[in-house]
């Protein structure tokens, strides 16, 4: 935090006294709205000296906390594979390991770690615009309909005044989640996206004698295992910095695919490779799902709601409010309690009471509905799981094609393929399975689909 003089808090405090004096005073006077005025411009300038960061002060403020670990000087880095590393942290854990020191040129102001033709480096300048550059994944998420043009105009009032990601603005404000905005700058890259869940099991670790856990935290990348074709797949966090797919090739060879994922989620599946807590259930299958729910999901709504449904889809709308009724998934006493049933996937996301993903997957669902055509409609045509998964920005049509020339060739169930490729983890494919089961028998009323 930035450090606050003692003149500084002298200063408010006798404002702050003024203003009050002033503010009694003036209850009912015409200076009433000016007095109230300065009591504003007053408290953003305390959270401003409070909380406010410079971007200079961010950088020598992590320079301070590793400075144990940094030589300062010039290098020359001719000749070198570059690969920008994210933070400064991760640089300086990668030195550790190395047994090397991190070289600090004062000048550029970006940080080194030279391991043979390889040139390690931090630059935060560089951090910062690749960030930037994300910031178009606002519009993209207005085009989309996943947010409203009020919602994005309060996350960048809150960017600018915070000094935040665009993205990061609109999660802390709970009008998306994690998953939406990731899957979301994947898709912005023409990468599928790939939800990794946190109690999955890394089954093949044979990576790990070419590449430790370190340098995968600094690399911000994951791999899970070898498709069938006997391509490597990765999951990175960061994926537009620039050298991580190149080193990723020095490491693995050429035949490697990169998917996008959270970076927080890499980082929890590391670490539980690192201490050797990878055995953990992997809860929330859709078989399991299935078992528990007692009435089929057309039981829980009433007639007159049903009708109600069939006749919203065909008019081109998924009636969310009685589908998650439905899905028996949120007591009805949780759904009635929603002050907002427009807001409602957004309302029982920020309570738990459904993920962020089965939010991505339904609000996928209401894209679909709101395009499909109505002859279709009308001739029970429902959408596939790859048609869901590609709206929800998992896969792309690259992979869609692919998976649909294996499934002719190799006659594989496309789930089959989906999860022994790593092109969708297991829990997607049974939380996507499990919202198409809930629709489909909602749509058609019939147990059969």
């Amino acid at each position: 935090m930035r450090r606050v003089k003692p003149i500084h808090i002298l200063f408010i405090l006798l404002i702050f006294i003024a203003s009050i004096i002033w503010t009694y005073s003036s209850l009912k006077s015409p200076v009433l709205v000016v007095s109230y005025a300065v009591d504003a411009a007053l408290l953003l300038l305390i959270i401003y000296l409070l909380v406010g960061r410079t971007g200079k002060e961010k950088v020598k403020i992590n320079h301070d906390n590793y400075k144990d670990y940094i030589t300062e000087g010039s290098v020359d880095k001719n000749n070198r594979l570059n690969i920008n590393i994210f933070s400064l942290e991760d640089l300086v854990k990668l030195a550790i390991d190395a047994g090397k020191r991190v070289i600090h040129d004062p000048k550029l102001g970006h940080y080194y770690v030279f391991m043979e033709e390889v040139a390690y480096v931090h630059d935060p300048a560089y951090v910062d615009q690749v960030l930037d550059n994300k910031q178009q994944v606002g519009k993209i998420l207005l085009d989309k309909g996943i947010i409203r043009t009020e919602q994005l105009d309060t996350g960048l009032y809150y960017q600018k005044k915070i000094g935040i990601r665009l993205g990061d603005s609109l999660t802390a404000l709970g009008f998306i989640d994690d998953t939406v905005l990731y899957s979301t700058i994947a898709s912005q890259y023409k990468l599928p996206y790939y939800e990794l869940d946190a109690d999955m099991e890394i089954a093949d670790t044979s990576w790990l004698g070419i590449m430790n856990v370190n340098m995968a935290r600094a690399l911000q990348a994951l791999p899970l295992g070898k498709r069938t074709d006997g391509r490597l797949v990765i999951a990175c966090g960061e994926t537009a910095m620039a050298g991580i797919e190149k080193a990723l090739k020095e490491m693995f060879g050429e035949e490697i695919y990169i998917v996008a994922a959270k970076p927080s989620r890499i980082y929890e599946l590391l670490e539980h490779i690192e201490v050797k807590e990878r055995n953990l259930k992997n809860a929330g299958s859709f078989q399991e799902l299935l078992n528990a729910r007692k009435l089929e999901p057309y039981e829980r709504l009433s007639a007159d709601e049903g009708e109600q449904f069939v006749s919203t889809y065909l008019k081109g709308r998924l009636d969310i409010p009685l589908f998650m009724k439905a899905s028996g998934l949120v007591s009805p006493n949780i759904l009635t309690s929603v002050p907002d049933p427009e807001g409602m996937l957004g309302y029982l996301n920020s309570k738990n009471y459904i993920n962020g993903e089965m939010t991505n997957l339904v609000l996928a669902l209401s894209r679909i509905v709101k395009r499909q055509d109505l002859r279709l409609k009308q001739d029970k045509v429902m959408p596939s799981i790859l048609d869901l998964l590609k709206e929800a920005y998992y896969i792309n049509s690259d992979t869609t094609e692919w998976v649909l020339t294996e499934n002719l060739i190799k006659k594989k169930p496309i789930a089959e393929l989906l999860e022994e490729n790593f092109l969708v983890s297991k829990q997607t494919i049974g939380n996507a399975e499990l919202v198409l089961d809930i629709f489909k028998k909602l749509a058609n009323k019939s147990v059969i689909f």
